[in-house]
Formats: structure tokens, sequence, C-alpha cells
């Protein structure tokens, strides 16, 4: 049920800016220079009750990571990171299963590093967090070049009624669900008002070469700047 992870690395970084660099990055290079030497220092916790790695219909997920940038010789950043995860799975009615879901991520700089460091910002939208919206488009845009810049606050969530499939219902590697899905990133402060959503179904399928998902969402809050993808794609993973 419980397992720690703990790593070290050393991480060299050097950034190369260009003519349509957005202009977030250039800041970013005139404040702290263009080249990065990266001390990582990572802690990670899991509680898992599920009673499968793949396809799961009951028990509980619960997944803590943190990680730190140390000061360190060069030019080092200093910086930290923390995220959590969780998953819940019950039986609601026969053959029907409820699957709930949560992520949330902080992080920030400390010592003589001003701000986060715009390379380990979160990113969400996409089938693996807020399907009907492109991957990793939600939050912050660059106001000249309309890039997707992250943000150092990630909120994402979900809530999915695993439902039995006609004439398949004994077949365990096929799963159909309805889904409603939630989330954004932010840059610096929590505004619940500009959270993203969609609803849709989603269908997944452990084929001999991995688990083939599709699905199809319709978005609601969403703004005009946002990159809409109602039908999805994925292979080699679930939702």
């Amino acid at each position: 049920f419980n397992s720690l992870r703990s790593s070290f690395s050393y991480d060299n970084t050097t950034l190369d800016i260009r003519s349509g660099t957005a202009k977030i990055i250039k800041d970013f290079v005139a404040a702290n220079g263009d080249q990065f030497d990266i001390l990582r220092f990572t802690n990670g916790f899991t509680y898992d009750s599920r009673n499968k790695a793949i396809f799961p219909d009951q028990g509980t997920l619960h997944s803590i990571n943190a990680e730190i940038g140390l000061p360190s010789f060069g030019n080092s950043l200093e910086f930290y990171k923390l995220e959590y995860l969780t998953q819940w799975y019950a039986s609601i009615a026969e053959d029907y299963i409820l699957a709930l879901r949560g992520n949330f991520g902080y992080g920030n700089s400390y010592a003589d590093t001003d701000e986060l460091p715009f390379f380990e910002n979160f990113y969400a939208g996409g089938p693996r967090s807020v399907r009907g919206y492109k991957d990793n488009t939600l939050g912050p845009i660059d106001p000249v070049t309309g890039d997707r810049l992250g943000g150092n606050i990630k909120l994402t969530g979900g809530a999915e009624v695993i439902l039995p499939v006609p004439f398949f219902r004994d077949v365990k590697s096929i799963r159909v669900t309805g889904f409603l899905d939630a989330g954004n990133v932010y840059d610096n402060s929590l505004d619940l008002g500009e959270l993203r959503y969609s609803t849709g179904l989603s269908g997944a399928w452990v084929s001999p070469f991995g688990i083939i998902s599709a699905s199809y969402a319709v978005p609601f809050n969403d703004e005009p700047s946002d990159q809409i993808q109602e039908f999805q794609f994925t292979f080699g993973t679930s939702f």
C-alpha cells in the first residue's frame, strides 16, 4: 500500500534566445542569465489501495511529491515544487463505478532566485487533465507571441461514472465513462472563477499493443483565447 521514492540529480541548462522568444523568457534571462547548474532533490510518498494498476474500480490513491532546487556551484537556481495527486473509486450501483480525481501543484523560488523558473512551470489541458482543450494550453498566455506559458499553480480534477458496456459486461479490457473535468493553471494567485470545464464520453481499450483511449468533450466556461479540441485520442495510457 505504501511506497517511498527519492532521487538526486544534476542539470546543466542553457537557454537560446531568439527573435520570436516570449517576453517572459527574455525577462528571465535578463535577470538571471542564460546558463544554469541545478542540483535537484526529489522525495515522494504514495499510498495506493486500488485493486488494479490498469482500469481499477475500487480503492484510493494518494501521492505527494516534493522537489527542491538546491544552492550549488555556478549559476544555480533555488526553487521548490509540491504536487499532490489523488484518485478514488467506489461502486454506486450494480455495474456502475464512481471515480473521482484531483491534482494540485504549487511552486515558488527562494534565496537569491526571484521567481519559479519558467521551464519548471505546471501545465494543464488535454486528455490527461482537462479534456476538450488542447494539450498544455490552459493558463497564462504571452500577450505578444501567444505562447502558452504555464504557471506556478495548477488545479485540476474530475468525476467519472464508469458505465457497463452492452454485450461486453464480462470483458475487462474495455471501459466506457461519462465524465466532468475541471482545471486551470495560474500565475501566483488562484482564481476558482477561471476554472475551465468540460463534459463528455470517453472509451478505452487495453489492446495487445497498449491502452488506446478516445474521448469527445464539450468545453464550457471557456474563453475565446482557449484552444478547443473536442475529440482527443491517446495511445499507451489511460485518462
